[in-house]
């Protein structure tokens, strides 16, 4: 058996252009939007969501750090309500996390 090395699939011939015109704000917004989701180009950015894919935002690795740790003190609590113990030195974390939280909501 012999290990045979794929060429990687070729980009298609892009040829064709759509024009169309945005406002300024817009146009910062497409382009906010592109990089929050892990876009380097517009173009590519825009075919992707006219092709009717869902696109999401690439989740920052700080905040995803942030809501891994209020997971984590989340469970923790809940450990001890399920087992009837009082937590009240967690409520200062159960604060601290929802302003974190709404932070990013906002």
């Amino acid at each position: 058996m012999t290990d045979e090395v794929k060429p990687e699939a070729a980009e298609p011939n892009r040829d064709q252009q759509i024009h169309f015109r945005v406002t300024a704000d817009e146009k910062t917004a497409i382009e906010a939007r592109a990089k929050a989701a892990g876009f380097r180009k517009v173009s590519d950015y825009l075919r992707v969501l006219g092709m009717g894919a869902e696109v999401k935002e690439v989740l920052p690795a700080e905040l995803r750090r942030q809501l891994v740790g209020i997971g984590t003190n989340l469970n923790q609590i809940a450990r001890l309500a399920q087992a009837g113990k009082t937590f009240p030195n967690h409520e200062a974390q159960l604060v601290q996390a929802l302003s974190i939280i709404r932070g990013y909501l906002v």
